[in-house]
């Protein structure tokens, strides 16, 4: 794998992070993409990239496409 999907995958798990952190764990919490930028300190592109490669191994299900806010996926998935 190359340096930036690295970069992307550990952005992606940071994010998986932050929302179970909000979320308390519970799946059906939704929380707003923006904010978990804001709180990573994260642009745009780059927590676009991650939140699509969190949503593509089923970590989150994100509420519309480009996704404004996400949640925690309810099927037990892979953490690599």
């Amino acid at each position: 794998m190359n340096e930036q999907a690295d970069e992307t995958d550990r952005t992606a798990s940071a994010m998986r992070e932050d929302v179970a952190r909000v979320a308390g764990g519970r799946p059906c919490h939704w929380v707003a993409v923006h904010d978990i930028a804001q709180r990573l300190g994260l642009d745009d592109e780059a927590s676009n990239t991650a939140v699509r490669r969190a949503i593509e191994r089923g970590w989150f299900v994100a509420d519309s496409d480009p996704p404004h806010s996400v949640r925690l996926s309810v099927v037990p998935t892979a953490t690599a």
